[in-house]
């Protein structure tokens, strides 16, 4: 029977790997669903254990990630209630459960192809890299900030067969620096409504934010390209009956993004632009137009 202390304990180190998080490693089944393999028992049962294991490694990293933002988390009004902030979970506490979650992570990973483990390998190094060092530096953050939510997709890839595709690497890239730049700018303008001008433990300023928008609708606008111009390809021919279909899907993407920018604008989005997307009622909307597209570009044949 556990006491009152080891509850409390237990509750904050369920809160502190941020479980909720979870939720943008099913990043990591898009390949599975746009290779057209969701009956692929193998893939499933593969992508499911690849999903399992980015969890474990995201929480690892966002355990290290509170214990080296401690003192800035300290002074903020709303990560000051994280477990390790609030003095809830000790520091010993992190320093073990944090590469206990990696050793297990890994040790998982060898059950699949030795793609996936460099993959997670590579996704758990440049957390920390991010965590240590380039979070502080403006611009190159966003990138490797784009990277680290592209690279779930990626290892995704190496789960089915046929899954790599060279449209999906770049179209998911410029879409999520775009949304990367759009998690800055959002943060720098629910500090300007506190007379703030500067992110604390970030290199941006309020003067930042017309490089932010600018930079943030060109890569959003640049992905869109990028899907147009897979329209056209060999990938697209092979998957889909009837691919110009996809066209529909430019508008979709095209007015998600600008609503995106004009929740940011509004202050509506105080958090991860990833996690925003999920929780929105526009969004979902958006996703049912996408796959009622895509599954008519499958399964209907037209001539133009």
């Amino acid at each position: 029977m556990l006491n009152k202390k080891n509850k409390i304990m237990i509750k904050a180190c369920f809160q502190a790997v941020r479980p909720y998080h979870a939720i943008k490693n099913i990043l990591l089944f898009i390949p599975l669903f746009l290779g057209h393999q969701y009956f692929n028992t193998s893939a499933i049962k593969n992508s499911f254990l690849g999903f399992f294991i980015f969890c474990l490694l995201a929480s690892s990293a966002y355990l290290i990630n509170d214990l080296v933002d401690l003192e800035n988390d300290k002074q903020h009004l709303k990560k000051q209630k994280r477990p390790f902030a609030s003095g809830q979970l000790s520091h010993k506490t992190g320093y073990v459960l944090a590469p206990l979650l990696a050793i297990i992570a890994l040790s998982f990973a060898i059950l699949l192809p030795i793609n996936f483990l460099i993959i997670a390998i590579t996704y758990y190094c440049l957390t920390l890299l991010y965590t240590f060092f380039i979070k502080q530096i403006k611009w190159l953050d966003a990138i490797l900030l784009a990277f680290l939510y592209s690279i779930r997709i990626f290892a995704g890839m190496t789960l089915i067969e046929n899954g790599f595709s060279f449209w999906l690497i770049f179209f998911v890239l410029s879409l999520f620096f775009s949304l990367a730049l759009l998690k800055r700018y959002a943060e720098l303008t629910i500090l300007q409504t506190k007379n703030e001008l500067s992110i604390l433990g970030r290199a941006y300023k309020i003067n930042d934010k017309i490089k932010l928008t600018l930079l943030g609708h060109i890569s959003g606008y640049i992905s869109v390209l990028v899907f147009i111009f897979y329209i056209y390809s060999a990938k697209a021919h092979l998957f889909y009956r009837t691919p110009l279909l996809l066209w529909l899907i430019c508008p979709c993407l095209f007015i998600w993004l600008n609503h995106m920018w004009q929740f940011a604008r509004e202050g509506k989005i105080d958090d991860d632009p990833v996690i925003f997307t999920i929780k929105s009622r526009c969004s979902w909307v958006f996703l049912a137009l996408i796959v009622i597209i895509s599954v008519l570009a499958t399964e209907i044949k037209l001539s133009f």
